[in-house]
């Protein structure tokens, strides 16, 4: 074996691992750099967006829930860039830091996924009950990477790897994995009953699935922003695969895990943008056609038994906006209105209006 000084760089910290592992641990290097890069880029291409996000609306909780929700993300890709590139003195310190970015970042983002859902389904209790424990399931799981995970120093230089990182710490994947794709077939369901309008849940389903509708389910499912749901819920999937592939070492399982929260936070922060700026309705049903069904469906006597939010421009807020085509400025007020169908004239329709009550405005 050759001695020390007469290896170039002695002190190169890949010199004193494995050649398998160095080569993870460089690969890691590419993947928190790029990741860095592209969540970079994604915020320099939103400087618009959060500008008129700050200075153009009224600044409430979702939007603060959004700004943390980017600041926790960028702090977490920051940290783990630093992490695998800088000379560091204390190593877990620093897996701290990133730990506890890593809370924030997915509670932020499943606060976002939070205020969709209940906006869709307000002003039912029992779904604001049920996402909001797996809301706090989200935050109880993501509590458990901080006091978990450990790094050392390589050898007797200043660079950082991780040591330990238990295998239940996939809880931390599991519960948000949970979380999204439950808001996400809620969300669905919910487009499902406005779009398909049956009878029932299982008439609907045999719509769905036999084909009919499909194409304008589709279409309101895109204009609702599921799609970006879907890749959301997709990639948490995919980081959970890698996680339980035993021929992938624990560093992959790491560095996986930078470019998926990105993703899911980018995906995430994109719906709430478009929601606020008028290019989703924030309860997910506006401007969804009911489409032509067999015999066996009817639509529903009382259109207003499911809720319809609409909202009312704000005078103060500017009429011209750069954000894009077709943008409509959200409202400051919400009204919840219930109408009755045709009376005994068949011919002369009257629309009698019961009540007009100030509903949640969530976003």
């Amino acid at each position: 074996m050759a001695n020390i000084t007469e290896v170039p760089n002695p002190f190169t910290p890949l010199a004193f691992l494995p050649p398998a592992l160095a080569s993870q641990f460089e690969v890691w290097r590419y993947v928190t750099a790029a990741t860095l890069g592209a969540y970079v880029w994604d915020i320099g291409m939103n400087l618009e967006n959060d500008y008129a996000l700050l200075f153009k609306y009224r600044i409430r909780f979702p939007t603060i829930v959004y700004f943390l929700s980017r600041a926790s993300t960028l702090t977490y890709i920051l940290n783990g860039f630093i992490f695998t590139v800088a000379p560091i003195g204390n190593c877990n310190a620093l897996v701290l830091s990133c730990s506890i970015s890593v809370v924030l970042m997915q509670t932020t983002t499943a606060m976002l996924f939070f205020l969709r859902v209940t906006a869709v389904w307000h002003p039912n209790k029992i779904a604001y009950a049920v996402f909001s424990i797996l809301w706090l399931a989200v935050l109880g799981a993501g509590i458990i990477s901080p006091v978990t995970i450990r790094a050392a120093h390589i050898g007797p230089t200043q660079q950082c790897i991780e040591t330990v990182i238990p295998a239940y710490t996939e809880v931390t994947l599991i519960m948000p994995l949970i979380n999204d794709t439950a808001i996400f077939l809620a969300i669905n369901y919910r487009i499902l009953a406005h779009t398909l309008v049956a009878d029932s849940l299982g008439a609907r389903l045999r719509a769905f699935f036999g084909g009919s509708g499909l194409s304008a389910l589709s279409r309101a499912l895109i204009q609702s922003g599921q799609h970006f749901y879907l890749i959301a819920v997709a990639t948490h999937i995919t980081l959970l695969v890698v996680m339980k592939l035993p021929q992938l070492r624990m560093l992959y399982h790491g560095m996986v895990s930078y470019p998926g929260f990105s993703l899911i936070n980018v995906m995430a922060c994109l719906v709430f943008r478009r929601i606020k700026f008028g290019l989703i309705s924030s309860d997910g049903t506006l401007n969804i056609p009911t489409i032509n069904l067999p015999s066996d469906f009817h639509a529903t006597t009382n259109p207003g038994s499911l809720p319809l939010y609409f909202r009312r421009t704000d005078p103060t807020t500017p009429t011209t906006t750069d954000l894009g085509s077709n943008t409509t400025f959200p409202l400051e007020v919400c009204v919840q209105k219930e109408t009755n169908g045709s009376e005994d004239d068949a011919d002369a329709e009257q629309e009698i209006s019961k009540s007009i009550n100030l509903a949640y405005c969530t976003l």
